[in-house]
C-alpha cells in the first residue's frame, strides 16, 4: 500500500467513524449503526455476512437487525438465509427524523399537561405576577381539562359546543353547573340548539357558520380553555388564567359574529 491509499484510507475510516458517531446520537444503537453502515457500502447481505463484515456478534445481529427494519432502515428479502438490504440514506433519515419529531411532540405534551397538574399546588404566596398558557393536546385530553374546569366554575360557565358528541360528553357537567346555581351560557349550532328548546339554562345563543371550528369555555371570567381542530388527530387546547386572553375569549360570546 503506497502513501496516497494509506492517506485515503485513514480518510475513509475517520469518515466512518464520524457517521457511527451521528447515527449512534441520533437514537440508533452502535449494532445498529455499524449493520446500516455496512449494508450502505455492501447491499443484499446476510446476518452471517454481517457479523464477518463488522465486530457485531453474532448473539447480537439479529436483534439490530429487528430494530433496523422497524426504524425503516432497511429492507428484508425472505428466503434462506434472509437477506437485508439499506433503504436509500435520505429516506431512511426521512423516517427516522418522523420518529424523533413524534417522540419530541409526546414529551412536549406530557411536560404541558404536567405543568397543568402540578399549577393548583403551587403555593399562592410564593407566585410572581405572570400568567401562563398552557397548551393540551388530544382529544379526550381536552375535553378532560375542560371538564375539570367547568367543575371549578362557582358562578358563570361560557361554553361554545361545536359539536352533539361533545355536548353528550358534556352534558353530566353542565347539568351539575346549573343545579348548583351557575350561570350557564351556551353557544350552539342551530341543530343542537332545536334540541335544546326549554332547557333551564340561562341563555342559549346560535353560533355562527365561521365558528363551528371553535370549542371553548370559560369560567368565572378567570379560565379559558379554547380548541382547534377537534374534528382531527391534531386536536389541542390552549388553558390559561392570563385576563387579557380571558377577556378576548369572553367577547366570543358577545359577538353578532360568533353568534346570535
Amino acid at each position: 500500500m503506497n502513501l496516497a491509499q494509506a492517506s485515503r484510507q485513514e480518510i475513509h475510516l475517520k469518515a466512518t467513524k464520524s457517521v457511527l458517531n451521528e447515527l449512534r446520537d441520533l437514537g440508533l444503537s452502535t449494532y445498529e449503526a455499524q449493520a446500516y453502515l455496512a449494508l450502505i457500502q455492501g447491499p443484499n447481505l446476510s446476518a452471517t455476512d454481517l457479523c464477518n463484515d463488522t465486530s457485531i456478534p453474532d448473539s447480537k445481529i439479529y436483534f439490530a437487525l429487528e430494530e433496523l427494519q422497524r426504524k425503516g432502515f432497511v429492507v428484508v428479502s425472505e428466503g434462506v438465509p434472509r437477506r437485508y438490504r439499506a433503504l436509500r440514506p435520505k429516506d431512511a433519515l426521512g423516517k427516522l427524523r418522523a420518529l424523533i419529531t413524534q417522540e419530541y411532540e409526546s414529551q412536549i405534551g406530557r411536560l404541558n399537561q404536567l405543568a397543568v397538574a402540578l399549577e393548583p399546588l403551587y403555593a399562592p404566596g410564593e407566585r410572581e405576577d405572570v400568567e401562563l398558557a398552557y397548551v393540551v393536546k388530544g382529544f379526550d385530553n381536552v375535553l378532560g381539562r375542560m371538564v375539570d374546569a367547568l367543575k371549578s366554575a362557582r358562578q358563570e360557565a361560557v361554553i361554545f359546543i361545536p359539536n352533539a358528541n361533545i355536548y353528550d360528553r358534556l352534558e353530566k357537567t353542565i347539568s351539575n353547573l346549573r343545579r348548583n346555581g351557575v350561570k350557564v351560557k351556551l353557544a350552539l349550532p342551530p341543530k343542537i340548539r332545536k334540541q335544546l328548546h326549554g332547557a333551564e339554562h340561562s341563555e342559549i345563543r346560535t353560533m355562527s357558520p365561521n365558528c363551528h371550528n371553535c370549542w371553548l369555555a370559560v369560567v368565572d371570567n378567570k379560565t379559558a380553555i379554547s380548541s382547534s381542530e377537534w374534528m382531527t388527530e391534531r386536536c389541542h387546547a390552549i388553558l390559561t388564567q392570563d385576563p387579557v386572553l380571558v377577556a378576548v375569549t369572553h367577547e366570543y360570546f358577545e359577538n353578532p359574529r360568533c353568534c346570535t
